[in-house]
């Protein structure tokens, strides 16, 4: 059943690939193997609670350090990609636990708690900015009525490039927000 789910997967065929891993799990309710491949399919399908649960089965029933390694790793990626950082970082360390030689679950730690430090900052900078909204309010009146005054100075065509330069760094920015960086999963090559 396991190989026959592995050529499912590798084919996309998530549906079959989940029926015959679940098949070798009522054979085998303790293996590791199949819970952990089962996680990789509803991995794949973004199913994170029911990947988290396969994952930790796989790795409290895997005795082979390098197979929990793997395990605890694709937990960490499901608690990532879900944005709960501080869960991923603890699932990381465990990987790196059981396999401190894997370069990927170091760069995926690295990554998750730098994407922890950036969510701190901008909580922090959202919290700051509503705090000073009142004083804003008084300093926009001021600064729009200074706007006033230098906008009957400024010619049309100098309004207009100033415009189209503020949408070129917008576009930028969003631009670089759309290929922020995404953390590694696992996958075997799953010949067993």
């Amino acid at each position: 059943h396991i190989h026959q789910g592995n050529r499912a997967f590798v084919k996309g065929d998530y549906k079959t690939a989940e029926f015959e891993y679940r098949a070798a799990q009522k054979l085998n309710p303790q293996s590791a193997r199949a819970a952990f491949n089962l996680g990789d399919v509803y991995l794949a399908q973004r199913n994170m609670q029911a990947a988290l649960e396969q994952y930790q089965v796989a790795a409290k029933g895997e005795s082979n350090k390098f197979f929990r390694a793997l395990s605890y790793h694709n937990v960490g990626v499901a608690y990532h990609l879900n944005k709960q950082y501080d869960k991923a970082i603890d699932f990381y360390k465990e990987a790196l636990r059981n396999n401190p030689h894997d370069e990927d679950t170091r760069y995926n730690l690295v990554l998750c708690q730098k994407q922890k430090k950036e969510d701190q900052q901008q909580q922090n900078q959202q919290q700051q900015h509503k705090s000073k909204q009142p004083e804003k309010q008084n300093n926009q009146q001021q600064s729009q009525q200074q706007q006033q005054e230098t906008n009957r100075e400024m010619s049309k065509e100098s309004a207009e490039r100033l415009l189209n330069l503020a949408q070129q760094a917008e576009k930028q920015t969003r631009d670089k927000l759309q290929r922020s960086e995404q953390p590694r999963q696992k996958h075997l090559k799953k010949n067993w």
